[in-house]
């Protein structure tokens, strides 16, 4: 019997959910102009507009596989917004990044800036050695296994990432929120932390409505 067919949307459909993309990462470049002094590169600020960005690209590369594969609309419409939303995001951050004249990647090691956040000491040991970059980043494996599944398997197994990673977002948002000095990067942080709290409700009610449960912490033995 012939494998099934991968399911996909239509060529326009996906032009225009990727147009909407990217409308949204020009937008959030140009949001983020005409900044004052730059912090200093060992800041919070800089170490979490680096990370954050980091982080949101892995979401934004599931939600594009999602927008393709998933079979449900509610799922396509749901990577959409996350798409959306987080490259809207990453613009700004990257734009602040450059207005500050910073590269966006640096040479101290990821969430470094997050090791004086009480209960986060030594976390960017812990991530490495777990195998993720960041809190709640899936693994290549795990993103190699994404590529390679279908129909229900990959929806299933998209909404257990982007749940956990929406989980290890909001704890940078926690931490940026609280340690970044820049206004405009602290409002982001918050406007991070709302959206991700919304969303992690619909992705749990979706995992639920399909009889599947949340990835275990790495804590618990995730792999």
């Amino acid at each position: 019997m012939p494998a099934p067919e991968r399911t996909r949307l239509r060529p326009g459909r996906v032009l225009l959910a990727v147009a909407a993309v990217l409308a949204a990462l020009v937008a959030g470049v140009l949001v983020g102009r005409a900044l004052p002094d730059a912090p200093g590169e060992q800041s919070a600020a800089v170490g979490f507009a680096r990370d954050m960005t980091t982080h949101h690209q892995q979401a934004i590369a599931m939600a594009y596989e999602a927008i393709q594969e998933a079979p449900s609309a509610e799922v396509r419409q749901l990577a959409v917004d996350i798409a959306s939303t987080q490259g809207n995001q990453a613009g700004r951050m990257q734009a602040l990044l450059r207005d500050w004249g910073y590269s966006l990647t640096g040479s101290a090691p990821a969430m470094a800036w997050m090791t004086a956040v009480e209960g986060h000491v030594g976390h960017a040991e812990h991530a490495q050695q777990d195998g993720r970059v960041m809190p709640g980043m899936a693994t290549a494996e795990e993103m190699a296994r994404l590529s390679e599944l279908t129909g229900e398997e990959f929806e299933v197994f998209f909404l257990q990432l982007m749940l956990r990673h929406h989980a290890g977002g909001l704890q940078m948002a926690e931490a940026g929120a609280e340690l970044v000095g820049d206004e405009q990067l602290r409002e982001l942080a918050s406007a991070i932390l709302a959206a991700q709290s919304s969303e992690t409700q619909v992705l749990e009610d979706l995992l639920a409505d399909r009889g599947a449960r949340p990835l275990p912490s790495p804590g618990d033995g995730a792999a």
